[in-house]
């Protein structure tokens, strides 16, 4: 990446689990998997236009957003919805779809997937040392 590269507007994957359907748990897991995403691609709150969660239908405690919001994005468009339901599919699931201003090109982009989620994408999964 070089400074005269354009910005784009690139979407961001990232997906955690948590253990239980509790309102502390899905903030702390979610808070964790957000300053993940923005660290790994050396992002700041500025450069995010929009967030969707989604979470599996055994998450309703809280909103997945709320975390968002406590890491102080109080002016970032956020949303939630339910993930759609696909039998033996992952289960307290919550995942992110991040739409960001980069100069970064689509292969430089890093998505992250912590927990029970990296099942999902084990393609992706960055060794952690």
């Amino acid at each position: 990446m070089s400074n005269n590269d354009p910005i784009r507007l690139r979407g961001i994957r990232g997906a955690t689990t948590v253990e239980n359907n509790e309102r502390d748990e899905i903030l702390e897991a979610t808070s964790e998997l957000m300053t993940a995403l923005m660290e790994a691609n050396e992002l700041h709150v500025d450069d995010v236009a929009s967030v969707f969660f989604s979470a599996t239908q055994d998450i309703n405690a809280e909103f997945p957003a709320l975390a968002a919001r406590h890491l102080g994005w109080s002016h970032v468009a956020l949303t939630c919805m339910q993930e759609m339901y696909v039998p033996g599919s992952l289960p307290m699931c919550i995942r992110v779809l991040m739409h960001v201003n980069t100069a970064k090109r689509q292969d430089e982009v890093e998505f992250v997937y912590q927990r029970g989620a990296k099942a999902l994408r084990p393609d992706l999964v960055k060794d952690e040392a």
